[in-house]
């Protein structure tokens, strides 16, 4: 290369280099033109391996232009971790964020919004966006118990508050509070006249009740595991969940003295329906007591 082109050559390089490092300085001139994707692209390689939190303001902003709620999401995050003076202005952005991911129904940058939010300002959490996370099923268990009345204050119409209280129910049930939820359950089936949500109810309230009175049986409180089997037949007689709790009750009634009253739910539960490994527990049970059992089976 000749001498004399040597410098301009180094000097078209400098140029060059200079107008692709002030990603910032794109930004802005792409921000202002309402170019959007463009600034954001520049935003973003500005912010690439350092927390300026200028710069992260910028890049929060622009991925809300584009509806990149996740990236803006991040930014913000960043932004209050870069300089604690101005966690109000990144608690405003996720807001931004969180009403934008609820409209999208985008669950994961809704959810990593609120959880920037309880970090940082768990006062401007907004009972509605937690709602919507329960709805999406976005929460695990113990943060649905955590924030499930809430989400029910937030749930306008009946039919909200009976999904929301469906899935508090589901959550209390997930982390063990089994009892909790079957009450829970219990309110929904006074509530709701939605088949499909009643049909869960019952099968929660099923499970629950029976876990409870078996429970309640191998600690010798046989009333309370009555009851508890009681309240699965009410709602629930004919199922295998019903006619499993049948025999759980004759247990309780027969831990209670009451040999009349264990023979009928035995027989109940052997009478509901095909032979199947209930029935032969029942009549198991009933060939204990010394009751006939017509034929060996099951059949009425």
């Amino acid at each position: 290369m000749s001498r004399r082109l040597l410098p301009a050559t180094l000097l078209l390089l400098g140029s060059c280099v200079g107008a692709a490092a002030d990603h910032e300085g794109l930004g802005d001139t792409a921000y202002e033109q309402g170019e959007y994707p463009t600034a954001l692209q520049e935003y973003r390689a500005a912010a690439r391996g350092k927390d300026d939190a200028q710069t992260l303001a910028k890049l929060g902003a622009a991925a809300l232009k584009v509806a990149d709620f996740r990236e803006a999401a991040d930014a913000y995050l960043r932004l209050a971790q870069a300089d604690r003076t101005r966690v109000s202005e990144a608690a405003r952005g996720l807001e931004l964020v969180a009403r934008g991911a609820t409209r999208a129904e985008l669950g994961p940058a809704l959810q990593a919004a609120v959880e920037g939010l309880r970090r940082l300002a768990p006062e401007r959490v907004n009972p509605r966006n937690t709602m919507a996370l329960m709805r999406n099923g976005n929460l695990e268990p113990p943060e649905v118990v955590g924030i499930g009345p809430l989400a029910l204050a937030a749930a306008g119409d009946a039919a909200g508050v009976d999904q929301m209280l469906m899935a508090y129910g589901g959550a209390l049930q997930s982390t063990t509070a089994c009892a909790d939820a079957a009450d829970v359950y219990l309110t929904v089936l006074r509530r709701s006249r939605d088949a499909g949500l009643r049909g869960r109810a019952i099968e929660g309230l099923g499970t629950c009740g029976a876990q409870l009175g078996e429970e309640a049986l191998l600690v010798g409180h046989a009333d309370i595991a009555a009851q508890w089997f009681t309240r699965v037949i009410r709602v629930d007689s004919s199922s295998l969940r019903g006619r499993r709790a049948y025999v759980g009750l004759g247990d309780a009634r027969l831990a209670q003295g009451d040999l009349l009253g264990a023979t009928i739910a035995y027989e109940t539960a052997r009478r509901g329906g095909t032979r199947d490994s209930i029935s032969d527990a029942a009549a198991e049970r009933l060939e204990r007591l010394g009751a006939r059992v017509p034929g060996g089976d099951s059949t009425p």
